[in-house]
């Protein structure tokens, strides 16, 4: 995250979203947490399709 914030430093409105960003202290929970809502979107999606 430093990286990226540094780059950003020249550009104003990419720099504020960078310093709003909430810090990832576990990357692979993350991955999780966002693998399972998204798994969620898609079975509702389908159970929408099913024949009731």
């Amino acid at each position: 995250m430093p990286a990226a914030q540094q780059a950003a430093a020249g550009h104003e409105h990419l720099a504020e979203s960078y310093t709003d960003a909430p810090a990832v202290t576990d990357p692979a929970a993350l991955r999780d947490e966002k693998f399972h809502y998204g798994l969620e979107v898609v079975l509702d999606g389908l159970a929408l399709r099913l024949p009731r």
